[in-house]
């Protein structure tokens, strides 16, 4: 029950029993005044009526002394009146009806009133001559009484409903801000740190809402300030700390969206050919100061080329992704930078400086294929000349678009994918450690019998509109191994975002969970966080659908550089997976150490449950298990 409405009940209840005791008092006085009147009002009545009729009594049969009471009589006050003479014989006796129209029955026997009776002694000369008696009619008395009830009633009513109405009226605009406050605390729950503008005018809201105020602010300054921390030591981490270049874990990363996302062009590794020789004969700061010049060259090819990024892998590796190029444009492009090395090398003497390999991928790819393409490319392109660069056009799939497009629909028919559970957590809080989550891993092999990669598997269902039927596979297996081996610990299910953002899709999730005798909260819906990011919206849209099913929902492959953490609230996730490259050689590297601890914070803030894959090192392990966080897979 709201606070107004306790509010308006508990002061209705003062008002009544107020209003009770006062009805009753008031009632109980006015009975006794009428009473007291009546019996003033009746000896009144006998002494002035015996007065005028004892000039008439020397004769008893005179009619005027009949007249005269019946004057009296017929008033109405009187209930009865009676003449008697000295010898107890009635002269006179009058009498009436005790009931009085309008007058409920109920009144009488609720409240009875005391009759009043009064005797006047009538005389003639100096002798008695009779006796008169008068005795009040109570229902004037109770017609009187029943009036004033009625009237303290009806103007007790309108004096309630008046009261009433301005209690609520009071209330609306005192209890106002409560509501103000309490849309705040939503909004920061929800990670929106609003402030209250207008402030109340009650002392005691005013002292809430601005302590609100302060709260939200601190806290948003707070999750701003952990968010821009956060942000740069993303991007120290994707970047060469030597050449500020992206580096070799992002380039993978990087290559792996591209083609999740069905693009096609070109990537190409650049080797320079003898470094230790330059180091020999220059220096070490000489080979630095030569590696950081190539990458500004780098730099100043991708800015008259914006689809083109750049990227030093170790050492004396560099490399290039060029998606949407067509065959003309990587040639006029690696013929110009073919001329800027050439200028380069020209520096140091040095004439025959790096070769470049480059490859063609599509979607249908195959990514472990790609790297050792390129050094095979760039081993072609060492037997041409110097600074010199090779093409290989031919495609890096092992099968035909046709042929993955029977494979992926033979898949799905024939209910073929294969469900392992892996990559265990584990919270260790405590002193022996306890599981917390498991990964579905999906296999998926050819018509012999060979696994095919599951990602490039994927892509090519993204191509063919097969996406959403996979995942519906998928997720039914893995629902009937989970009641086969009565799975008591959260399973997280990878998704698509095809799959996530469908109607449909959902519709039918809802009815499969609904089928199922496991309980929801052992189904955790995972998407990436490069997926997410492209329809944040619909994801969050997913995840709110997601728990009123009663499951949960993970962003895997998280970095605060894909998602800000200020959005992270908004997408109502119940877990977040950090990607592997954050926990890897953790200690060497202080921005990652760094990076964990504001993770740490952040997601305590928010109260997202932050989990790490993938710690194989003993030294990592130890060093994350100490930052607090919530899981950690080995």
């Amino acid at each position: 029950m709201s606070l107004s409405k306790q509010l308006l009940l508990l002061i209705s209840l003062i008002f009544f029993i107020v209003f009770s005791v006062n009805f009753v008092l008031s009632i109980g006085n006015i009975k006794s005044y009428l009473e007291v009147e009546s019996e003033i009002h009746v000896q009144d009545t006998a002494t002035s009526l015996g007065l005028s009729i004892s000039p008439y009594m020397s004769n008893e049969d005179d009619p005027i002394i009949r007249t005269m009471m019946n004057a009296i009589f017929d008033m109405g006050y009187y209930k009865e009146m009676s003449l008697v003479d000295v010898d107890g014989k009635a002269l006179v006796t009058l009498t009436s009806a005790d009931e009085i129209a309008g007058v409920p029955s109920w009144l009488a026997s609720l409240m009875p009133m005391k009759v009043a009776t009064a005797v006047s002694e009538i005389s003639s000369g100096w002798n008695i001559s009779g006796t008169l008696s008068v005795t009040t009619n109570p229902g004037y008395g109770y017609l009187k009484l029943y009036q004033q009830g009625k009237t303290t009633l009806k103007f007790s009513f309108i004096i309630f409903l008046i009261a009433i109405s301005l209690l609520a009226l009071t209330l609306r605009f005192t209890l106002r801000p409560l509501r103000a406050i309490e849309k705040q605390a939503n909004d920061i729950s929800a990670g929106n740190f609003t402030v209250i503008e207008n402030l109340p005018w009650t002392l005691e809201v005013k002292n809430v809402a601005q302590s609100m105020n302060i709260m939200s602010l601190k806290i948003g300054s707070i999750i701003a300030r952990l968010n821009s921390k956060l942000a740069s030591l993303s991007e120290n981490l994707k970047r060469d700390p030597l050449t500020k270049l992206l580096n070799q874990a992002t380039f993978y990363v990087n290559l792996k969206e591209i083609l999740s996302m069905g693009q096609s062009g070109y990537a190409a590794i650049i080797k320079f050919d003898d470094l230790a020789s330059i180091a020999k004969n220059q220096g070490n700061e000489a080979v630095n100061q030569l590696l950081i010049k190539f990458a500004q060259l780098l730099e100043q090819v991708q800015q008259s080329e914006p689809r083109l990024s750049t990227y030093r892998l170790y050492g004396s590796e560099f490399a290039l992704l060029c998606p949407t190029l067509n065959k003309d444009e990587i040639i006029a492009l690696a013929d110009s930078l073919k001329v800027a090395i050439a200028d380069l090398g020209q520096q140091y003497y040095i004439d025959d400086l790096v070769h470049m390999g480059i490859i063609r991928f599509e979607r249908s790819s195959d990514f472990n294929k790609l790297s050792p393409a390129m050094t095979e490319a760039y081993e072609q392109a060492r037997k041409i000349g110097h600074n010199a660069y090779f093409i290989q056009e031919e495609s890096m799939s092992s099968m035909s678009e046709l042929d993955w497009k029977a494979t992926i629909n033979n898949v799905i028919e024939n209910n073929m994918p294969e469900i392992m559970l892996t990559s265990d957590a584990y919270n260790y809080d405590g002193e022996n450690p306890v599981k917390i989550m498991e990964e579905a891993f999906t296999l998926v092999k050819d018509s012999t019998g060979n696994p095919l990669a599951i990602g490039t598997f994927f892509s090519m269902a993204q191509e063919f509109g097969l996406e959403e039927e996979l995942d519906k596979c998928i997720v039914n297996k893995i629902i009937l191994l989970m009641e086969h081996t009565q799975q008591s610990v959260p399973v997280t299910i990878n998704l698509s975002m095809t799959a996530v953002s469908s109607s449909s899709f959902c519709a039918w999730l809802q009815a499969r969970i609904e089928l199922t005798m496991l309980s929801p909260g052992l189904l955790v819906f995972s998407v990436t966080a490069y997926s997410a990011a492209k329809n944040l919206t619909a994801f969050a849209n997913f995840s709110l659908f997601v728990k009123a099913l009663g499951a949960k929902t993970l962003l895997k492959r998280y970095s605060s550089d894909i998602i800000a953490i200020n959005l992270l609230k908004e997408l109502h996730i119940d877990y977040i997976r950090l990607a592997r490259n954050l926990t890897q050689d953790i200690q060497a590297d202080s921005n990652k150490s760094d990076l964990l601890d504001i993770m740490h914070e952040v997601s305590s803030l928010l109260d997202i449950n932050v989990i790490a894959e993938g710690v194989s090192q003993e030294d990592d392990f130890e060093f994350v298990k100490k930052s607090g966080i919530y899981g950690i897979g080995r």
